[in-house]
């Protein structure tokens, strides 16, 4: 489970109003794509994503066709392993796949006053930080 910060924070309302991919997640978490450690921050990656969509915060874009309706354990296959049935490798699924927060993420942003685009600077929201606990997405 990934630590609850500002990082994690800043991301769970990035999704709560906008689509976002894989590759563009948790961009500061041991160093991001690009750190020093990016096997680290892949892993921080999978281990948010599948708790947001074991919550039903979050959901794959709708767009994303041959993806919808996908377990989160198939999801990390395919972020691990790639989709040659597609002709996308995991380094393109990371860039291919998009989520977009549920209308769950929707009414927990709102109810915590979190769900406009100022509030991804925000001081650090304990509430939200509880409430992702709760659901086994973060530690606080």
């Amino acid at each position: 489970m990934i630590k609850f910060d500002r990082d994690v924070q800043r991301q769970v309302i990035v999704l709560g109003l906008d689509d976002a991919s894989l590759s563009s997640m948790l961009s500061k978490v041991h160093g991001g794509e690009y750190g020093a450690t990016p096997s680290e921050w892949r892993e921080s990656v999978f281990l948010f994503i599948c708790a947001m969509l074991d919550a039903e915060l979050i959901s794959l874009h709708p767009e994303i066709d041959d993806y919808q309706g996908k377990a989160s354990g198939e999801i990390r296959t395919l972020l691990e392993q790639g989709d040659p049935e597609n002709g996308f490798d995991a380094d393109i699924i990371w860039d291919v796949m998009h989520f977009n927060g549920t209308e769950k993420l929707v009414a927990l942003l709102r109810k915590l006053d979190l769900n406009e685009w100022a509030a991804i600077d925000a001081e650090l929201s304990l509430p939200l930080g509880e409430a992702l606990a709760e659901m086994n997405i973060a530690q606080l």
